[in-house]
């Protein structure tokens, strides 16, 4: 490792194969967290996640291990975990779920849920956030595991997003916990079961899914978490963390979210009740936790408009029935792209979210109309995705 002038760097912890899985990459370590840890707090840990994270998991077993370790350190959890959301989504929220709360140390799973088509750029950008908000705070990557992604660790494979995640990982001395690879090496020798709906004797039954863990599993998630945290307790002294230059050009580290109103809507949209609002409260701690501030109209050609100095924009919402579809016309362009937004649950109206194609650096205006709102329904738009900073 590299120190220079008190600094963290990445230099020779570059020198992993992305494309290789391990379950530890240790790198610079945690030593701000564990020294905090050994000084008695308060120490802050955030899990930003999907579901798996989301879930009475590996999160909380975890953080309880954490507590147990340092019975007299005061310990916070900051559950920033959205099922369904990568770490596009988690780039644009990181500021108001995670940084606002002064963490010590953030946890980043992602590798399941992707980034968007933006994985790079999301993954490197909340990097840079966390480190721009206070060098201290220390990041550890996490890799959950699907059944797809079986194989290729059996095959000494990383699956793709996680070789994007752990070139981000050598650039910036970042550590990662693969724990995909300890159940691939079970499912291999034949003491784990990946997918069964009900008990196997002699077996553990990793998930009933193919993706969410039991009990079982996420104990097993637990204990590899909890060896590699001993393994990396020693390694390094507390020191900044030294933002290098960006490995992508245009990486997400200006990524924030903006209530829908905090920007031009037309009159036909209004607040609505979130404590009786029925299609709000069916899929109610999801669509809470994305579309905060939102509003709704009745009927077609209803408006936002945004401006902003950037990139990339999104808008997010609640998908109904199959006629919904949206118009945007960015920069006054004389085609406007047409968006069907169908309903993709079929038990829960779930909320979503899209992007538009990424821009020029530059200041930019996009004008979403609801061009098809099948009779009975009504429009939901909650919070919209920003890459750069919104104009007056």
């Amino acid at each position: 490792m590299n120190r220079t002038q008190g600094k963290i760097t990445g230099g020779a912890t570059g020198s992993y194969d992305p494309k290789i899985p391990e379950e530890l990459r240790v790198r610079d370590g945690l030593p701000n967290f564990f020294a905090k840890c050994a000084a008695g707090g308060p120490v802050r840990i955030a899990y930003l996640g999907g579901s798996i994270t989301a879930a009475n998991g590996w999160r909380p077993k975890s953080f309880a291990w954490f507590k147990a370790q340092y019975p007299n350190t005061e310990f916070v959890e900051i559950n920033a975990a959205i099922s369904g959301t990568g770490s596009d989504y988690g780039a644009c929220r990181l500021a108001g779920d995670v940084l606002a709360k002064d963490p010590d140390l953030v946890f980043m799973e992602h590798r399941v849920n992707g980034g968007g088509g933006y994985e790079a750029k999301s993954a490197e950008g909340i990097v840079r956030q966390i480190w721009k908000k206070n060098p201290r705070t220390d990041i550890c990557l996490v890799y959950t595991i699907s059944l797809g992604m079986l194989k290729d660790i059996q095959a000494g494979k990383t699956p793709w997003f996680g070789a994007i995640m752990e070139t981000v990982a050598n650039a910036y001395g970042i550590p990662s916990i693969d724990l995909g690879v300890e159940i691939a090496k079970r499912e291999k020798a034949g003491e784990l079961i990946f997918k069964a709906s009900a008990p196997v004797e002699g077996k553990l039954v990793f998930s009933a899914d193919g993706t969410h863990p039991g009990n079982d599993g996420h104990d097993v998630y637990r204990d590899v978490i909890a060896r590699s945290m001993l393994t990396m307790k020693p390694e390094g002294k507390p020191a900044e963390h030294t933002i290098i230059t960006p490995l992508e050009a245009k990486c997400w580290e200006t990524a924030m979210l903006i209530p829908a109103t905090n920007v031009v809507l037309s009159a036909g949209w209004t607040p609505l009740d979130t404590a009786k609002d029925a299609v709000y409260r069916e899929d109610f701690g999801r669509t809470h936790a994305m579309l905060r501030g939102a509003v709704k109209c009745d009927k077609a050609g209803e408006t936002i408009t945004v401006k902003w100095n950037g990139t990339t924009i999104g808008f997010s919402d609640i998908p109904q029935g199959s006629g919904m579809e949206v118009e945007v016309t960015i920069d006054n362009a004389a085609t406007p792209l047409v968006i069907k937004r169908p309903q993709t649950e079929k038990i829960k109206r779930y909320a979503r979210f899209f992007y538009l194609p990424e821009q020029a650096p530059g200041e930019h205006t996009a004008v979403l109309r609801i061009k098809e709102l099948p009779e009975g329904i009504s429009s939901y738009a909650g919070q919209i995705l920003i890459v750069g900073t919104v104009l007056p």
